[in-house]
């Protein structure tokens, strides 16, 4: 019996979150598993929100994930993933790439909590895995790996029951030719940002 499991995506636009969650459920198709996707948009365009929902398991019935129940939320940014946190199940895992984009529809003089304070309110919720996917990013030399960064990290994960060669293989057939390299390397950086914690 395959387990289910539903993954929650968080960002905002520009990010390639929907291609993250793409390569995600192509990943779990290649091991039969079931899978049903869904994403939420905000003003994309414009820096706006952007939440993608992958279920896989034996059989998934709605793309959707009800409040609170998700297993794992992968956020590409700090405040985004504290947004999403509400979808975390109790004791749920969360991987956060460490930026903080602060929202450019900020009133004057309203303050945002800081990236300490917000980390804080994950780590209440649930287990949490810090990547530095812009620094690795950085210096793989392409800031637009992030995702793939947070993907490998994802990948990681003992509750995920997905190998790493099925990743791979939706990366190779998902990009271009000449981004495969790279994102296979970025993929590498990611799961190696968890494994090194988990030891």
């Amino acid at each position: 019996m395959k387990p289910k499991l539903d993954v929650v995506f968080s960002g905002v636009g520009g990010q390639g979150i929907v291609v993250l969650s793409d390569i995600f459920c192509e990943a779990a198709m290649l091991e039969d598993f079931d899978v049903a996707k869904a994403e939420i948009h905000g003003m994309a365009q414009r820096g706006g929100s952007i939440v993608a929902y992958a279920r896989i398991g034996a059989r998934v019935e709605s793309p959707l994930i009800e409040t609170g129940k998700a297993d794992v939320v992968v956020g590409f940014e700090v405040l985004e993933t504290v947004r999403a946190l509400s979808m975390l199940k109790e004791c749920g895992t969360v991987i956060v790439n460490m930026k903080l984009i602060p929202p450019s529809y900020l009133s004057r003089g309203v303050k945002l909590k800081s990236r300490e304070e917000l980390l804080e309110l994950l780590k209440a919720k649930g287990l949490v895995h810090e990547v530095d996917g812009t620094g690795i990013a950085q210096k793989l030399g392409n800031t637009l790996v992030v995702n793939t960064i947070l993907l490998g990290a994802l990948s990681a994960l003992p509750e995920i029951p997905l190998k790493a060669e099925s990743f791979q293989q939706a990366i190779t057939s998902r990009l271009k030719e000449k981004y495969i390299s790279l994102n296979l390397k970025a993929f590498q950086l990611g799961r190696e940002s968890v494994q090194k914690v988990k030891k």
